[in-house]
């Protein structure tokens, strides 16, 4: 929240949604002294989930865009500026970035690809095994988003995936920022980290969105992903 408040931008409202905690976030905000800002929206609900909980801040927001900041993540100092330009001079309506990555070796910039179509990223999505996309600093019309269905509540992991997927077989164009908007901190409790969890969600979702209903080429990304995804958690379990 703090990189938020001592950005460059100003026009912006932040939504948090507590969604169950043990200990009420307010608590916690309110000694850190951050609720004096009536910038700030604080919204308590039942437990959940993640999914959940952001369709709730969707529900709340103003504003006519929506930027996501995932936990373990802060917001560079131009991040707004930069994004409130990105759609100011492409027309866009969603919008993801690069980012930066922090771990105890050190840190860097994390430069994703761009995409002339819808089409052309959805096969990246599926295949490739870096995701080339960030959901943390990914901006996007608040109507475009709830228009889509906002997250899917039924989606335990990969809720991100599965929202980019729905977007581009939509025919959403999501245009790329060159430029690193969040600074993500990895560690090994990450949950993008649970690789054996999500297996089972990525084969639902390549069945759900391959772009093609060849048998052949939906289990060869299936496949392609399944090693993808293992060798990630060997290296994970290795401490590499």
């Amino acid at each position: 929240m703090r990189s938020v408040l001592s950005g460059g931008f100003a026009d912006f409202e932040v939504v948090i949604v507590d969604d169950g905690s043990a200990t009420p976030v307010q608590e916690g905000l309110a000694a850190a002294g951050l609720l004096a800002d009536d910038r700030i929206r604080l919204v308590r609900q039942p437990p959940a989930g993640i999914s959940a909980a952001r369709n709730t801040a969707l529900q709340v927001a103003r504003g006519r865009y929506v930027t996501v900041l995932d936990s373990d993540d802060e917001l560079a100092h131009d991040g707004l500026s930069r994004i409130h330009e990105q759609f100011d001079r492409t027309g866009a309506r969603w919008i993801y970035t690069d980012y930066e990555e922090l771990t105890a070796a050190g840190s860097r910039v994390i430069h994703l690809p761009s995409f002339d179509s819808p089409r052309r990223m959805l096969w990246s999505v599926l295949s490739r095994p870096r995701l080339p996309f960030k959901h943390s600093g990914m901006s996007m019309e608040r109507d475009l988003l709830a228009g889509i269905g906002g997250y899917d509540e039924g989606t335990p992991i990969k809720v991100d995936v599965e929202l980019v997927l729905r977007a581009l077989a939509n025919g959403v164009h999501l245009v790329h920022l060159a430029h690193p908007v969040v600074r993500f901190h990895r560690h090994d409790t990450n949950i993008s980290r649970q690789r054996l969890a999500g297996l089972r969600v990525w084969n639902r979702l390549i069945r759900t969105y391959s772009p093609t209903r060849v048998p052949g080429p939906a289990l060869g990304i299936m496949l392609v992903r399944s090693a993808s995804e293992l060798g990630k958690a060997l290296v994970t379990a290795v401490g590499r």
